[in-house]
């Protein structure tokens, strides 16, 4: 994960990728290193409002599963075939892994799946996984070594979920055709006391999630069982196509067609990405070479195999070829744009470049990344990546997300929106390293000011608003300067039409009045405060500063960074944290950085954030928070609002920079402090991120929870998932 918890030692363009759940909600992130440790509740979370269903059974296989030249099962080749299943010579019944052991045989005996075999996995998990994750059943290709019964996400065709009481079922069917009965929350159980299957839930889409990071693939299907019952998925970016419930002791035809169908099908029908394979032993040689010259040589791993992945060229209707190895990030979440970013040698020039492989959201008005890239490229935008080729993958027969074709259907339960996804690629001649890896207060300061001109230059000479800056997104290049990266969510200036509702960019950092308000216009400030934040918070987790790290730094950090009220929809306002301290200048006061011109040039800066939100709250109600020093400064012209433009921070950043370095420490100490952030929301602990041994906990102050009570009015219809931002430091976009 790119974040203070593991300050990242190797070179990577980005950890960071947008990831649209639905219309009418937040966007989450999708990447994050390797090993981060995830709740099934994360994982439920992630695909809120997205199962699709309930799907007959007879459709299901129509639609995904259509192979030429299978024969019919004979009339008697299914009648009972999982009737002794359940039958017993013992007068004990038989336990759940007793059933699934049976089951098991069963299929694997008869060769009841060709080419592929069940493997009874759930004591074994996958230790290369993110947690300890371990289906019950995995489906491997026949020929693959299984050692131990181990899980392993890279080689699985299909997991299983097994369960001996039918009362575990994780969805409800309607019991009639009328609308009352069709809705979402009556399919997908979600009232009160249903907490074990929202649990179960999140527990198989942690399954699916993780083979789909862990392989190239454009849909995964899987089975749930409970009890003499069953339920088919098939899982994609965009959603969960879930059939509806059917008993396979009674219809035994359907779970054996469907094993039947899996088994001849083409392995792009399976779910696999066809444009990657795997690379020749004369391939790997030249990739290896190549990164061994550029110190890269680690991202061939033998825990990873070394991957030939296709570049369709949208600009002039080539392919190119790139070999990779592991990923630089691999994306937590099943739904969205699940970046899968690579340090990659092109095969044609032999040079190491940055590869992004991700799920654009095909919505109406959605520009390509690759085509916003090339107008900052031919505008002379400073300190961005030069793009090299991009498109959807396929070309004219694009991977789009299978899902989003059935939301319309008459047996869906529901209406809630479901965004398309397109399978897309990018490559940039550049790879860089972290904003964390930087090595002095005045390279950090160098890097954000960099990473400042970019934004400047895209809006003047492009119109074109960034709308995500976050640690994530600027970067630190070989030469130590700076880089803002990850333009896909940008959008241009003159278009005043919204594209998708709810809020865009990274909950730490964006700005106060955006998480207040999830309808707010993204306008230039709310980027500028954003760099604002990014320089504050960096400097909080790695320079020296007066604040103790095990006791206080925790309570301000959660404070401005984390800090989100739940509304009655269940979603999330913030921004209160942020609100309050600056326009109080609570936190000036209590923090004195030990290098002066940083201590400086951030007071200033939030004294600017602190002018343009009392010029954007009218006088009564700050003084009705006691927030306002006086009704001047509370009613001050745009004229004399130093954030009105680019300029004033601009060159407040130049005169730092350009002040003698006898100024600026000359032996600096940055290192991560160790803190803890301790997550509420309402009061309730909801979750924590461990640094140290505090044990202090954060309480919004009486002016906070004032400012609280009136956002929780006024967002009221929003819907911001609390794990899409409080659980993702830098990478999330929200």
């Amino acid at each position: 994960m790119s974040d203070p918890e593991s300050k990242a030692t190797t070179s990577s363009l980005s950890s960071s990728s947008p990831v649209k759940r639905t219309v009418d909600s937040s966007i989450r992130h999708s990447a994050t290193r390797t090993g981060t440790t995830r709740s099934r509740q994360d994982d439920e979370d992630d695909v809120r409002e997205t199962w699709i269903g309930p799907m007959p059974v007879v459709d299901f296989l129509d639609e995904f599963m259509q192979c030429d030249g299978l024969e019919p099962l004979p009339e008697d080749g299914a009648n009972g075939v999982f009737a002794e299943m359940w039958a017993s010579d013992s007068e004990e019944p038989l336990t759940e892994n007793g059933l699934l052991d049976k089951f098991v045989d069963l299929i694997n005996s008869d060769e009841r799946l060709p080419g592929f075999k069940l493997v009874f996995t759930g004591n074994n998990p996958d230790k290369k996984a993110r947690t300890k994750l371990r289906p019950d059943v995995c489906v491997y290709p026949a020929d693959h070594d299984v050692k131990g019964n181990r899980t392993d996400f890279l080689k699985l065709e299909m997991f299983m979920e097994f369960k001996k009481s039918p009362g575990a079922d994780l969805f409800r069917d309607p019991t009639g055709k009328s609308e009352s009965q069709k809705t979402y929350e009556s399919f997908v159980v979600t009232g009160h006391g249903e907490h074990a299957k929202k649990q179960r839930r999140g527990q198989i889409v942690g399954y699916a999630a993780e083979a789909c990071a862990k392989q190239h693939r454009v849909h995964l299907f899987s089975i749930e069982i409970t009890g003499p019952f069953a339920r088919l998925f098939l899982w994609d970016r965009s959603a969960t196509v879930v059939t509806a419930r059917f008993n396979y002791c009674d219809q035994p035809r359907l779970l054996l067609d469907f094993f039947r169908q899996f088994s001849r099908i083409s392995p792009r029908a399976r779910g696999r990405d066809t444009t990657v394979e795997e690379a020749s032993d004369e391939e790997t040689q030249v990739a290896r070479a190549a990164f061994e010259k550029e110190g890269f040589e680690d991202r061939l791993d033998k825990d990873h195999p070394t991957m030939k992945m296709n570049v369709h060229d949208e600009a002039s209707s080539t392919t190119r070829s790139f070999i990779i190895g592991k990923p630089e990030t691999e994306p937590l979440s099943m739904i969205g744009r699940a970046t899968k970013a690579y340090v990659a040698v092109d095969l044609e020039t032999t040079d190491v470049i940055f590869l992004k492989d991700s799920w654009r959201v095909s919505a109406p008005g959605m520009e390509k990344e690759g085509h916003i890239l090339r107008t900052l490229n031919e505008a002379g935008v400073r300190n961005v990546p030069k793009l090299l080729c991009s498109g959807d993958v396929g070309g004219d027969g694009a991977q789009q997300t299978k899902s989003f074709a059935l939301i319309a259907k008459e047996w869906r339960c529901g209406d809630k929106a479901i965004t398309p996804h397109t399978h897309y690629r990018q490559v940039v001649n550049v790879v860089a390293r972290s904003i964390y890896t930087f090595t002095s207060s005045k390279q950090l300061v160098q890097v954000i000011h960099d990473a400042f001109h970019a934004h400047r230059d895209a809006v003047e000479k492009c119109k074109i608003l960034h709308r995500d800056i976050s640690t994530g997104n600027i970067l630190i290049t070989k030469g130590g300067r700076g880089l803002l990266i990850d333009w896909d969510l940008s959008k241009d200036m003159s278009n005043t039409e919204a594209r998708q509702l709810g809020r865009t960019g990274t909950w730490l950092f964006m700005s106060a009045r955006l998480l207040q308000n999830p309808k707010k216009v993204h306008e230039i400030q709310d980027d500028m405060e954003s760099f604002v934040h990014v320089l504050f918070y960096v400097a909080l987790c790695y320079t020296s500063h007066s604040i103790a790290p095990d006791l206080s730094l925790g309570d301000i950090i959660t404070r401005l960074f984390y800090q989100a009220t739940q509304l009655e929809d269940g979603s999330y306002t913030g921004g209160d944290g942020k609100f309050a301290a600056f326009v109080d200048q609570s936190v000036t006061k209590q923090v004195q950085f030990s290098c002066n011109i940083m201590h400086d040039l951030i007071r200033i800066l939030l004294n600017y954030v602190r002018e343009w939100l009392i010029f954007c709250n009218p006088p009564d109600s700050l003084r009705g928070s006691d927030l306002a020093d006086d009704e001047e400064q509370a009613s001050c012209p745009l004229d004399r609002v130093r954030f009105r433009d680019h300029n004033a921070m601009d060159n407040l950043i130049t005169k730092a920079l350009t002040l003698p370095d006898s100024r600026w420490p000359e032996k600096e100490v940055v290192a991560l402090h160790t803190f803890t952030v301790t997550k509420k929301t309402n009061g309730k602990k909801r979750s924590s991120t461990s640094r140290a041994s505090s044990k202090r906990s954060l309480e919004l102050s009486e002016s906070e929870s004032s400012i609280s009570r009136k956002r929780r009015t006024r967002a009221r219809g929003s819907s911001l998932s609390y794990h899409s931002h409080m659980d993702s430091i830098d990478e999330g976009h929200h």
